[in-house]
């Protein structure tokens, strides 16, 4: 064996040690879900993959530099932000309607951006006095060319029940909600769009652009709880079908959407963004007492988004507003509704000065 390969194998060694620690820092929430399993089998595919061809790991390496990597230090910023942001969903009949959502929805974070990437660190604001919601929330997204794609996974333990009836509120730390899905929007005008590039207070608004956009969506959503999620004294406003303990929904569909960057005096800008899209869902609920699975199958997606953003010298600052809803019929004249919602305000530096041309 040839130093060159001991050389090789010993950093692949180390990688594998290093990517482990991490993962199993980061993401020791998940682990704690009793999801240990599959995440160490997918660690140990991704570490032991570096023994594949040399030619293949260089060929990966260069498109993941060529996505995400920017070498431009004019191109980068720090940015401190503070958010809201809750994960809920409803269930209604005609008499009545309960909401349920976190109890803790702010938080504190910092970051980094470039060009074509923006990662932010989040922290959870906790208040010690009452009991909190456990949360895991990704989401992300990025711009290649024409196509536009969000992300997001979401696992939140414990919720906050609001009824119509006499609008009082009630804690619930039995009640598990997981949401993930995937948004993809192909922009028939993208010109010099980029979404990115104004999160991330890298350019000067010059000219107003809008542009359409069609694509389509993957969602899935679960609540599952010890008992009924409609609480026991409410019972006679609610049929059978709706004293859910567990309900699991795969849908996807089609979606339109539209985009726009208008400049405002001052350097002040705007973005605006709308999404509206229809599917198929499948679903599976159980109460206490029967299993049934809703036979309307029509999925309802509606998304928007505001960002209201200044830059001057090196410096920026944006405030963001973004909302998504999914709604669907549960059969037996109940509805359910999944629902996002969003507020960021940032605070952002440029690591070196503005470029002439970006």
């Amino acid at each position: 064996m040839d130093d060159n390969n001991k050389t090789d194998r010993i950093r692949s060694f180390w990688r594998f040690i290093i990517f482990k620690i991490a993962i199993k820092t980061v993401f020791g929430f998940v682990t704690k879900r009793k999801l240990l399993l599959p995440l160490f089998f997918l660690i140990n595919a991704l570490c032991w993959s570096q023994n594949l061809d040399k030619t293949d790991s260089v060929r990966t390496t260069n498109l993941i530099d060529s996505l995400l990597i920017d070498h431009d230090l004019r191109n980068w910023s720090v940015r401190l932000f503070g958010n809201i942001k809750a994960q809920g969903f409803k269930l209604s009949n005609n008499e009545a309607a309960f909401t349920y959502i976190p109890n803790n929805l702010y938080g504190i974070g910092i970051g980094v951006a470039s060009r074509k990437l923006i990662l932010d660190i989040g922290f959870t604001i906790k208040d010690k006095s009452t009991e909190n919601t456990d949360r895991f929330d990704l989401r992300g997204g990025f711009i290649f060319n024409q196509s536009v794609i969000d992300f997001y996974f979401q696992i939140y333990d414990g919720f906050n029940i609001q009824n119509s009836i006499n609008n009082t509120t009630v804690f619930r730390d039995d009640i598990k909600s997981i949401a993930g899905g995937i948004d993809y929007l192909y922009l028939f005008n993208a010109g010099k769009y980029s979404q990115t590039l104004l999160r991330s207070g890298l350019k000067n608004q010059e000219q107003n652009i809008f542009s359409f956009g069609v694509g389509g969506f993957l969602v899935y959503n679960q609540i599952s709880a010890d008992s009924s999620v409609i609480p026991m004294e409410f019972d006679p406003y609610f049929n059978e079908q709706a004293r859910i303990t567990n309900i699991i929904s795969y849908g996807i569909g089609a979606m339109g959407g539209l985009v726009g960057l208008f400049r405002l005096p001052s350097n002040f800008y705007i973005g605006i963004g709308a999404k509206a899209g229809i599917g198929l869902t499948i679903k599976n609920a159980e109460t206490e007492t029967v299993s049934y699975n809703p036979r309307n199958p029509v999925l309802y997606k509606l998304d928007g988004s505001v960002l209201f953003g200044y830059k001057w010298n090196r410096f920026y600052t944006n405030i963001s507003l973004r909302g998504s809803i999914h709604m669907s019929n549960l059969g037996f004249e109940n509805n359910g509704a999944f629902t996002f919602l969003s507020g960021k305000l940032v605070l952002g530096y440029r690591i070196k000065g503005n470029k002439k041309s970006i």
